[in-house]
């Protein structure tokens, strides 16, 4: 009996969360201030809906949290998931592609991990099915709904706790900034937010470096900036960049330039750990991906709720660290999940 017992409140701990603390924009976008508010989350379902979920990849860590986290709620809510990658922030015409798919599969609803900010308005707004916006911001009147941060917030964060140790008049440093992919989604607003941050510090951006988030692409950037810049002082780039940057520089047995991350992921974890990364932001993909689920639920069950009851816009707070998250489940998969392509629904034939 006592054996019992434990079980089922080690299965009442991890099991995902019914309240979330979120930050929420009422004013319809990820601008301005936000309030900080705890959210119930919807009870399961007594009709089951099915999602249609576009990824645009599923490759790295950060996606992968993601869709740990849209399975949890999914499996909580009793929900369906039928999920899609499209390959790539460069595969626009796969993403297109896969909005229609969505509608011919049956869906009720679609949520969107969009490859570009504006790009796929069009096909957008032909859908008959609404449209929840999921991580990666979408331009305005697109979605219903959307969940994510501020990216901008994740660029001016990583600067601003850079510019506080290097104030304007302290000896100058140089920075080499790694944001991703040339995509037209959040690259150009982490970029923007990080040179506002820095503006009057003593910091010294001397290169941008923009690439796909493939780990091939992003050392061959790192290697050629370091070849470049031989006395940098400080590397700052998304997850994957800020890993194999660290690999490159224990290669070399160097120890500069120090290295931060505008994202988070297992490796940056590590790195935090055994402190070859100085900082890193989380935005707790993990939790988003069970938000973006519960609002999709919630709207659905109710389109004319108030704000109070489905917030239009929100996320999970965002994190700056300069130590390992002692509670990472919030932000990272577990280290044997595996990518979740079908919830409550047969696996897609061979």
């Amino acid at each position: 009996m006592r054996s019992l017992s434990l079980c089922i409140l080690l299965a009442l701990l991890v099991r995902p969360a019914s309240a979330f603390e979120v930050d929420h924009w009422p004013d319809g976008a990820f601008t301005g201030q936000p309030t900080r508010l705890t959210w119930p989350a919807p009870a399961p379902l007594a009709k089951p809906l099915t999602l249609c979920i576009l990824y645009p990849h599923l490759r790295d860590a950060y996606w992968l949290s993601v869709n740990q986290g849209m399975v949890e709620e999914a499996k909580r809510l009793e929900a369906k998931l039928r999920i899609h990658e499209a390959g790539g922030y460069g595969a626009l015409a796969e993403q297109r592609k896969q909005l229609r798919q969505c509608v011919d599969e049956g869906s009720d609803a679609i949520l969107l991990g969009a490859v570009s900010y504006g790009a796929l308005a069009d096909a957008i707004r032909q859908s008959p099915l609404p449209v929840f916006g999921l991580v990666n911001d979408l331009a305005p009147g697109l979605a219903v709904a959307q969940v994510g941060v501020p990216w901008y917030q994740m660029g001016w964060r990583i600067g601003h706790w850079l510019a506080e140790r290097h104030p304007a008049g302290s000896q100058p440093v140089s920075v080499a900034l790694f944001p991703g992919p040339d995509s037209g989604s959040g690259t150009a607003l982490v970029e923007s937010g990080f040179i506002d941050a820095i503006r009057d510090s003593a910091i010294r951006l001397v290169t941008t470096a923009r690439g796909d988030n493939s780990r091939e692409i992003q050392r061959t950037l790192v290697q050629q900036t370091l070849a470049r810049h031989p006395g940098l002082d400080y590397l700052v780039g998304g997850a994957i960049a800020a890993e194999v940057a660290v690999n490159e520089l224990a290669q070399h047995h160097a120890d500069r330039p120090r290295v931060l991350a505008t994202y988070f992921s297992h490796g940056v974890q590590r790195g935090l750990l055994r402190g070859k990364i100085l900082a890193a932001n989380s935005d707790q993909m993990r939790e988003q991906g069970q938000l973006a689920v519960a609002q999709a639920v919630c709207l659905l069950r109710q389109p004319d709720a108030t704000e109070t009851q489905c917030p239009r816009v929100m996320g999970p707070p965002i994190l700056t660290l300069s130590a390992p998250l002692s509670a990472p489940e919030h932000s990272l998969s577990d280290g044997d999940f595996r990518p979740v392509y079908r919830v409550g629904l047969a696996p897609t034939p061979p």
